[in-house]
């Protein structure tokens, strides 16, 4: 499948009367798919042509030099669209002010940083490692080492280029999150068991506080990874197809004004969500808008509830 690359920088021209954008391409391309490009550009009135030389494709969008921000995104978006519809005309591709306006559209188009989803990851296990080892599913080294391997994996994909890369890091990131939901769960579980029966941590209320805030938080980031993981169909398919309409509309979804031209949320807006959320026990500025997005925040919301009052309430009563 032709796409755009987004690893690659973007050449910008400008003159008195027009800024010109390459968009590179993934690899090369047919003429018939460049023709096909250039009918469809026309036939949707987009300012965009497609170009292959010398191993090379690119996609060169023109626009005004006065375009609005919102012109800019609109038009570079709709360039964008077009590749995959592009596709259809070759059966065998080979390859799978306004200047300022396209540049911050293209940094937005780049894929997420995975650093700050490999720092909360670390904070997860660290979490984890320190809560007594009777808050773990098996053994208390199981878990860190599944989550610590995937996370190698993750890094290993994002740095290496192969063909089937976006399914395989899709499939790694659903991995990541389905075992910090189990094991999420099942330190809830606990805690919530422990403070019912009378756990060893509920003798002193230092240790409870202590406990009760290490599953709190480990929750928290068990659902900033999840809202990562379900909006949109993941980062991937955030960057490269977005939906018209998200699973969850973060302020800038709502008032396109208060943001930068394909403006996208990252990993640290939803740890964000999930740190609200939990402290809020409803929605704050993102509201979510698919049924599944409605019952994770709902399910979030809940068992935040369920561990901060049972935890303060059983702590109140061990000092007295």
């Amino acid at each position: 499948m032709t796409a755009i690359d987004p690893r690659r920088e973007i050449s910008v021209r400008s003159t008195s009367e027009w800024v010109s954008a390459e968009l590179p391409l993934i690899a090369p391309v047919t003429d018939a798919w460049a023709r096909h490009y250039d009918s469809l550009a026309r036939g949707n009135d987009v300012p965009a042509v497609a170009h292959t030389d010398d191993g090379r494709a690119w996609i060169e969008v023109r626009l005004p030099v006065g375009s609005r921000q919102d012109q800019v995104a609109d038009t570079m978006n709709a360039a964008r669209d077009l590749v995959g519809l592009a596709d259809t005309a070759d059966e065998n591709p080979i390859g799978v002010a306004a200047e300022d306006s396209i540049r911050a559209w293209w940094a937005n188009a780049r894929p997420d940083s995975p650093w700050p989803m490999m720092l909360t990851l670390a904070v997860a296990i660290g979490v984890q490692l320190a809560l007594p080892s009777r808050f773990s599913l098996g053994p208390e080294w199981i878990v860190p080492a599944i989550l610590a391997v995937l996370a190698v994996a993750l890094v290993i994909v994002d740095h290496v280029r192969f063909g089937r890369r976006v399914p395989v890091g899709r499939a790694l990131t659903i991995a990541v999150a389905t075992v910090l939901v189990a094991n999420g769960a099942g330190v809830t579980i606990r805690l919530i068991d422990d403070l019912v029966s009378g756990g060893p941590e509920t003798n002193s209320a230092a240790d409870l506080l202590g406990v009760g805030l290490g599953v709190w938080v480990y929750t928290v980031i068990v659902f900033a990874f999840l809202y990562w993981v379900l909006d949109g169909g993941g980062a991937a398919a955030r960057a490269t197809s977005p939906s018209a309409i998200p699973d969850l509309a973060f302020p800038q979804h709502l008032n396109p004004r208060v943001c930068t031209p394909g403006w996208r949320p990252r990993f640290l807006d939803y740890l964000y969500l999930g740190f609200t959320n939990a402290t809020a026990f409803s929605p704050t500025d993102v509201m979510p808008v698919a049924l599944r997005a409605k019952l994770a925040m709902s399910m979030q919301a809940i068992t935040s509830l369920a561990i901060l009052s049972l935890v303060i309430a059983r702590a109140v009563n061990i000092l007295q």
